[in-house]
């Protein structure tokens, strides 16, 4: 009695292989939207640190008599940064903080602060 077995793959294995390779593809597509999400993250920050860096050096090279309080806003992209600076006066030192805000995906911000002599 020789039963003719034929090879090949059942219904429950090919549903079982596909059920596999879905949940890893799922995996996978969730982990590069993280690592798009992070690397915009990241881009806006740098950009938004070189904005900081620049008005610090604008104010560094003010006349101390010059420097006043303010802000202005920058449009990059589709991102709007807000850029504020502080200056304090103590003695005979002020105070310069700059910070920039923006709302990209939820509220952010980088900030500096520097003694500056008269």
């Amino acid at each position: 009695m020789n039963k003719n077995r034929e090879s090949g793959f059942t219904l429950i294995e090919l549903l079982i292989a596909l059920f596999v390779l879905t949940v890893g593809l799922l995996a996978i597509s969730s982990m590069v939207y993280s690592v798009m999400n992070s690397t915009s993250l990241s881009k806006e920050t740098g950009t938004a640190t070189t904005l900081m860096q620049d008005k610090m050096e604008s104010l560094k090279h003010t006349p101390v008599s010059s420097l006043a309080s303010g802000n202005d806003t920058v449009q990059l992209g589709n991102v709007e940064y807000l850029r504020q600076w502080s200056v304090a006066a103590s003695a005979n030192t002020r105070t310069i903080t700059v910070t920039i805000d923006w709302a990209s995906r939820g509220p952010h911000n980088v900030s500096m602060t520097t003694l500056r002599g008269e």
